[in-house]
């Protein structure tokens, strides 16, 4: 079937590319656009797989950022490397004569053609469409619009193009997407804002609400002596909930069961998201380099652009300064302590309502530009903070494709059932992505080894 491929930097538009992604998915359908070619295997060759890949291509959209032309690699710019995959994947565009639309995100500029290998220098002569962070709507509308009239759109797949983002995901990939990845996104100006005082959140009691096999929660408070640099914890009671969405959910997605019982042994966990405060003084003491901002600020905002496997090396390090064991939470008990005794899709109600949260469309003033400081919204019912919106979160299970056979005691789901280690698990959507992603039962998967700028994590702790 003919597609449409996005091509894009992960360290450079990730966050442009998952929502396009979505727009485009809405209007073509889901199985007609895609926008990450799967990990190539020990062995393949890289041509190989990626002439094979875009065989179906029938138009390309080739992200550029401000960062794509120049990012470095091991020796020179890794777009100068022959087996770079974004060089292959263009490359092999323009060979085949494959019409391209480069599209310029963040205030990029269209490269010359003399910055550009000679077997990419033909891209220069493409007419660019640019995408501005204040007319992102307007200008994707712009871009459909465009690609409309190259594609041919199947009536079984079409929808009318809307000036609000969708909830279309893709199945393939989302949070490669092992998804995403250190990019820029929406802006790289830091916007400082003063706020106000939040309104109550006014929960919404859906009469059709599940309320089955959950435990009213009851947070016990446990005085602790904490030093500087250590986050807040709180304690989260021990108890059973029906993990996972309902098939009756909406804009639930398959992997989100079967939905099953699940038996939680009291934890502490993390009160906020852990801040650049908190892991820059693990940085700075382990001679690392400090994570990237983004430009938005340091201080008491989610880190970001932290991979799992950084997450991994400060609670090591954070189990040492303290002389208590930290980790990261395991799949089962960060649902459990999102929920907090909850069975509606977010736990304050079944809509995503407005300021409760930063993502696309909640309504706050972070919404698709930044991160958002901890504390900025309102905290559940087990004293938690940001675990719907702001940064999504590393935990420690290995990614499966659903529940099938997952433990039941809230144990971290490892390698067994064909768990794949390489990419873990991550939950509670960002300030950029939809209110679908939001939702407590969402669940998705990023490498271990990449740093996202809408990834950080909290940490947790047994008793």
């Amino acid at each position: 079937m003919s597609t449409l491929f996005i091509s894009y930097r992960r360290d450079d538009s990730s966050g442009y590319a998952i929502n396009l992604y979505d727009r485009l998915a809405s209007r073509f359908g889901h199985d007609r656009v895609f926008m990450d070619i799967d990990q190539i295997k020990p062995g393949e060759d890289f041509h190989d797989v990626i002439h094979e890949k875009l065989k179906s291509v029938e138009v390309a959209v080739v992200l550029i950022g401000k960062h794509w032309l120049n990012i470095p690699g091991e020796t020179g710019r890794r777009l100068d490397n022959p087996d770079d995959w974004v060089r292959l994947e263009i490359a092999t565009l323009l060979e085949r004569k494959i019409p391209i639309i480069p599209v310029l995100v963040g205030g990029a500029a269209m490269p010359k053609s003399t910055e550009l290998p000679e077997c990419l220098q033909p891209l220069a002569r493409r007419q660019a469409h640019e995408i501005s962070d204040n007319r992102f709507r307007t200008d994707v509308d712009r871009l459909i619009q465009q690609l409309e009239t190259m594609v041919s759109v199947q009536s079984s797949s079409q929808q009318t193009v809307s000036p609000t983002p969708t909830d279309s995901k893709k199945g393939s990939n989302w949070f490669a997407i092992g998804l995403g990845v250190v990019a820029l996104l929406f802006g790289a100006v830091a916007f400082y804002y003063d706020f106000s005082p939040l309104p109550p959140i006014t929960k919404d009691k859906a009469a059709d609400r599940n309320e089955t096999a959950t435990t009213t929660p009851t947070v016990e408070k446990k005085t602790e002596t904490r030093l500087s640099f250590e986050p807040e914890m709180v304690r989260i009671p021990a108890g059973k909930f029906m993990m996972g969405s309902p098939t009756s959910e909406k804009d639930r997605y398959s992997g989100e069961g079967p939905q099953r019982e699940v038996i939680i042994a009291a934890f502490e966990m993390g009160k906020y998201e852990v801040t650049f405060d908190e892991y820059d003084a693990f940085a700075k003491a382990t001679i690392r380099k400090l994570s990237d901002d983004e430009g938005w600020g340091r201080g008491k905002r989610p880190v970001i652009n932290v991979s799992w496997n950084d997450a991994q090396a400060y609670v090591q390090w954070l189990s040492g300064q303290t002389g208590k064991q930290y980790r990261l939470p395991t799949e089962a008990e960060w649902e459990y302590a999102a929920r907090a005794g909850e069975q509606t899709r977010y736990w304050w109600g079944d809509n995503i309502g407005n300021n409760n949260a930063a993502c696309w469309n909640c309504g706050s003033q972070w919404d698709i530009k930044q991160t958002a400081p901890i504390g900025s919204f309102n905290a559940n019912a087990f004293e938690l903070h940001d675990t719907a919106g702001n940064v999504a979160e590393w935990v420690q299970d290995c990614w499966h494709e659903n529940y099938a056979n997952a433990p039941s005691d809230g144990s971290a789901w490892r390698d067994a059932n064909g768990g794949d280690c390489n990419r873990r698990v991550v939950r509670g959507g960002s300030w950029v992505g939809n209110p679908r992603d939001l939702r407590s039962a969402n669940r998705d998967r990023f490498s271990t080894v990449i740093a996202y700028d809408i990834v950080g994590f909290r940490i947790a702790r047994d008793l």
